[in-house]
């Protein structure tokens, strides 16, 4: 009953807000470095990494399935690394993409806005 009404509140949320401040972490998930990655754009985001600020490697693509606009996916971390700050990398459907850099020890949720990808 609580998972029903918490992905009837991230879908809702998800069409009415940029984004979604929770007000309690742990709703989310175990880990405090946890988010979830949305797509606002009128592109699909076909590709996602999220890599340590400090690694010249992106690693695997870590989305299940493509995010079309107005979608998100939950991110989860499994490693036993006490780093806040990651890139995060969007690559969209017509090959460009967006980078943030994000303290995701801070935030719950990542937002990528791009028209099109600042970078081809």
């Amino acid at each position: 009953m609580l998972s029903q009404f918490l992905r009837n509140t991230l879908i809702a949320a998800t069409f009415t807000l940029p984004f979604f401040p929770f007000t309690n972490q742990t709703a989310l998930a175990g880990d405090r470095r946890d988010f979830i990655v949305y797509n606002n754009n009128e592109l699909e985001i076909t590709t996602l990494y999220v890599s340590s600020k400090d690694s010249k490697y992106w690693g695997d693509n870590i989305l299940d399935s493509d995010l079309v606009t107005g979608s998100y996916e939950a991110v989860t971390f499994n490693n036993n690394s006490n780093q806040c700050i990651y890139d995060i990398k969007a690559i969209y459907s017509n090959g460009t993409y967006d980078i943030s850099r994000t303290n995701l020890c801070d935030t719950y949720g990542v937002t990528f806005y791009g028209h099109g990808g600042d970078h081809k």
